[in-house]
Order: C-alpha cells, then structure tokens, then sequence
C-alpha cells in the first residue's frame, strides 16, 4: 500500500505530464479621471492551455485596490465563453466594473492594482436526438430519454408544445428539460440548445437556456421560439446538452497603466 508522501508524488507526477493553464494580465490600463472624477480601466488577460482539455468557458472576478491594498471596486461571476485548443494561446478581455470614481482610490490612480481570479472549464457535450413538433396547440410531444452526463447530470426526459398562433400569426414552439446534478460536486453550467427544423432539414430557428446546479439540485431548462405555422410542417427540434466541468484555476495580479 502506498504511503502519503507517494501518493503525493504520483498526483504530482500525473499533473505535471497532463500540462496545466498559465495565465498573465498582458494589459491593465486606465483612462481619465474624467470630468465627473471617474476612470475607466482595459484589462486583457493571455491564456496558454498546456492541458490535454479544449478550454470553453472562462469565470472571473476582479478586484481593484488601492495603494493600501483594500478593495475599492471590481467585478465578479463573469463568463467567458472560449475554444481555446491545447498547446493554444488567446486572450480574454477582464471585465473591471464600471464608473470608478478615482477618490475612491484616494486619487492616487497610478497605484491601483488589479487582482484576477479564473477558473476554466471544458464542455461535455451530448446530442439528444429529435422530437416531432406536435401538430396542434392541443397535443405535445414526449422526449423520454433518460441519460446520465458524465455520472453527474440527469436527463429526466422533456416535453415539446406549440401555442396557438398569435396576432401576427406566429406560432411559439417550446421545449421544457429537466435536469438533475446527482453528484456531490457544484455544476457551473449546464446548457440546453433547441435547434427547429423543417421537413426539408433546413434550420428555422434556434436558442439556448442555461444555468447553475448545485449538489443534489435540479432545473427546467425553457427553451422556445417562434415561427410562422407553414414552417412546421412535418418540422422537429434537435436537442443537446452541454455539461460544463472545471479544469483548474489562476489568480494574477498587475499595476495599472496610463492608457
């Protein structure tokens, strides 16, 4: 049986051959103070993906602080969607905030430094197959598929329904999923996308519904669009899932800049 100290070694070992994500802040500017007394900041941050993972999406926060090092503004819960491929390097932009006033940095703008946190993540994609579009407002349409995503998210099937067409003669298709994280671990982003298309297998529309799953929690995801009724003849809806997992995370800090 392996000792602590070995299994720290093999971790180790089998996170440095996998690669790992360097991140640097290559721009941190700021404009103004303005005549109302606020600036403005630009921040881009370079990412290179060293993992064996495409990166597709990215969440940040930043801080600013002030020559004393307390948080005077900032932004935070901000995502990025990427395709970053392994052995890639891109930039992001950072999102900083809006309207700094600069006496809130003591006015001493030229000592403002910025603090970024980055967590990256990969995409599980999954296609769910087709649904007819039901024929009328008073019929709908079963998806009864039961699929598990990468042992973390449930599929409890959906339902796809059709309104009656409104003033204008549209017609509102839509599709309700649900979704269930029966693992132990946060799930940043689980993302639906319903794709309409006609009985000659040309797209007529298609949107998208997303969010959050916390341990042991579940959504609907409500995804619908509209059309005019002609186009639903013999028309379905292609779905598919996508379960967002994280891979690793950066902090990065930098001075500011007159821009």
């Amino acid at each position: 049986m392996l000792n602590a100290a070995q299994c720290l070694f093999i971790g180790r070992t089998i996170n440095q051959a996998r690669g790992a994500i360097k991140m640097k802040i290559s721009k941190f500017e700021y404009q103004g103070p303005d005549g109302d007394g606020d600036i403005s900041f630009d921040m881009e941050a370079t990412i290179e993906n060293s993992t064996e993972h495409v990166m597709q999406l990215v969440k940040t926060n930043c801080f600013l602080l002030n020559e004393d090092g307390i948080c005077s503004g900032g932004s935070a819960d901000d995502e990025i969607d990427v395709y970053i491929d392994p052995k890639e390097t891109s930039s992001i932009d950072v999102q900083v905030g809006w309207r700094h006033a600069a006496s809130s940095f003591g006015g001493k703008v030229d000592k403002i430094k910025g603090i970024v946190d980055a967590v990256f993540f990969r995409r599980e994609f999954q296609k769910m197959g087709e649904i007819e579009v039901p024929k009328d407002h008073n019929s709908s349409a079963f998806y009864d598929k039961k699929i598990n995503i990468g042992g973390m998210v449930s599929v409890l099937g959906g339902v796809c329904k059709r309104a009656e067409p409104d003033d204008d003669g549209d017609v509102t298709v839509s599709l309700d999923v649900g979704v269930r994280n029966i693992s132990d671990s946060f799930v940043e982003r689980v993302s639906a996308k319903m794709i309409l298309v006609d009985q000659e297998d040309a797209q007529i529309e298609d949107t998208e519904d997303s969010g959050h799953l916390a341990p042991h929690t579940g959504r609907i995801l409500s995804l619908s669009v509209y059309t005019k009724p002609g186009k639903l003849r013999n028309a379905t809806v292609r779905l598919s899932l996508s379960v967002f997992h994280p891979v690793e995370h950066k902090s990065a800090e930098a001075v500011a800049v007159k821009g």
